[in-house]
């Protein structure tokens, strides 16, 4: 009886730790994709994962096998950096590239509650009417795309002939569920071109926040845009 009781405890106090994730792989965003497929960074655990990609004229949208994802680490502030070549020009027809990322983010029990988001693209450029552009839908509290009993917080950055923004965040009252969607679009306009090689999604914990492009690997520049 004694043994049992042991053994009782025992479990008790290691379910928790059975139960923990393994950790996020650096891979191919394809990697991520598998049925109940679920990785963790720190306190935080990541599931959910979907992805979508089109482009205009189709055939050249990039598929998750090319996005390369890389777990940022960082104490007080994990998150993913993406990277890919999402392209569009007229020079070499294709008018328009998008990508769809979307994940969810627990807390897991007694880990640190989310306190504010930031998003970053790094490698970026654009020539005449090019434009380059990346929308974030947060939902607090519950799941995209209903987000029924949650709420919706946005960030976005872009960068084009009426301006540019490579960095944007928010902060919020701590929560222990997020879900995320990003849209990532490259147009060419009608005379021009756009081009995005990174994006950088992180969480705050607490009071930290990154600084701005702290985990963008590249400058940004025109990328041979009008040469491809």
């Amino acid at each position: 009886m004694k043994k049992l009781l042991v053994i009782a405890v025992f479990v008790t106090l290691l379910a928790p730790q059975l139960l923990k994730a393994d950790a996020c792989p650096t891979a191919t965003y394809a990697q991520y994709l598998g049925q109940g497929f679920s990785c963790g960074i720190g306190d935080k655990n990541f599931s959910l994962f979907q992805y979508s990609s089109s482009s205009t004229p189709t055939g050249f949208g990039d598929p998750a096998g090319s996005v390369s994802v890389t777990p940022i680490l960082a104490a007080g502030n994990p998150g993913f950096q993406y990277e890919a070549t999402w392209l569009a020009s007229t020079a070499s027809g294709i008018s328009s590239n998008s990508s769809d990322i979307q994940y969810q983010v627990n807390v897991n029990q007694g880990g640190q509650a989310i306190t504010g988001a930031s998003l970053s693209i790094g490698g970026f450029g654009f020539d005449g009417t090019g434009n380059v552009l990346v929308d974030e839908t947060l939902c607090l509290g519950a799941v995209l795309p209903s987000c029924t009993g949650g709420t919706i917080d946005q960030l976005s950055v872009f960068a084009g002939s009426g301006g540019s923004k490579s960095y944007d965040s928010i902060s919020f009252a701590g929560v222990t569920e997020v879900s995320v969607e990003n849209d990532i679009l490259v147009t060419s306009g009608s005379d021009g071109g756009g081009t995005l090689s990174l994006v950088t999604n992180q969480f705050n914990e607490g009071s930290s926040v990154p600084e701005p492009g702290s985990f963008v690997l590249f400058g940004s520049g025109i990328l041979a845009v009008m040469g491809v």
